[in-house]
């Protein structure tokens, strides 16, 4: 029938490493709609992961959340063997956490610069590296960027340095894992309206962001998650060691 959902996943086992909420559980309720066995990791809110097991489940797949921090090499290790034990393989990985502080470089602490580079940049690592240790030829990374890494950012500095340095990353894992036709991308999404942005941001940030738009709003997760369904896909399988920029041309 047209209006049946495509499952073109079918087969597929997907991490989505904080996919309890926001982007990741768009883009987790996604892979799981195409008909991937999915798996969402999440390091604290139980009760988040929950819910998002439960939009996974109405798509009738294997689906299951396991608490994991992305920040502890020894957890993702964990994580990455449990997947592999429990499913047999490892297609698709996508890679979500983040955090973001916003004040000029002089008033950064040490302790904002431990909290920004463990979870924007060793995280992505430490997934990157298990992930190109256990995913299946043909298999699929993604990590979730940001825009602010091309543009101006302002007191945004410290939080799009530790960003680029995934970039940086993603280039070099694409070239070393693609005689096995596994690609490793990054998305850049701008401002999207989930917790996330909305907890580092004042409201009248926020409507400024949204008046700066051309279509006069902020992102939605369900604008990102596409973007990444699209690069895990069997039709991405040419497009490697790239950022892509999903912002609706608001930069």
């Amino acid at each position: 029938m047209p209006n049946e959902p495509m499952r073109d996943l079918d087969g597929k086992v997907a991490l989505v490493v904080g996919g309890s909420r926001n982007q990741g559980a768009a883009v987790a309720e996604l892979l799981a709609s195409r008909g991937a066995t999915t798996v969402v990791s999440y390091a604290n809110d139980q009760a988040a992961a929950e819910r998002t097991l439960a939009a996974l489940e109405k798509h009738d797949v294997v689906a299951e959340a396991i608490r994991s921090d992305a920040r502890r090499s020894t957890e993702v290790d964990d994580l990455f063997g449990c997947v592999l034990a429990r499913h047999g393989h490892l297609d698709i990985v996508v890679h979500t956490p983040g955090a973001v502080i916003k004040k000029p470089l002089a008033d950064f602490t040490d302790a904002d610069f431990d909290h920004l580079i463990d979870l924007n940049t060793r995280s992505a690592f430490n997934t990157l590296r298990a992930a190109a240790r256990t995913l299946a030829d043909n298999g699929r990374y993604v990590v979730l960027s940001t825009t602010l890494t091309s543009i101006m950012t302002g007191p945004y500095g410290l939080y799009s340095g530790s960003k680029a340095a995934v970039e940086r990353m993603v280039l070099a894992a694409a070239k070393e894992l693609g005689a096995r036709a596994i690609t490793v991308n990054e998305v850049a999404p701008g401002p999207v309206d989930d917790s996330f942005y909305r907890d580092a941001e004042t409201p009248e940030a926020i409507a400024a962001a949204a008046h700066h738009s051309p279509r006069n709003r902020l992102g939605l997760p369900e604008d990102v998650a596409p973007v990444v369904g699209w690069l895990v896909s069997e039709a991405a399988g040419w497009v490697s060691g790239q950022t892509v920029r999903a912002n609706g041309a608001m930069f």
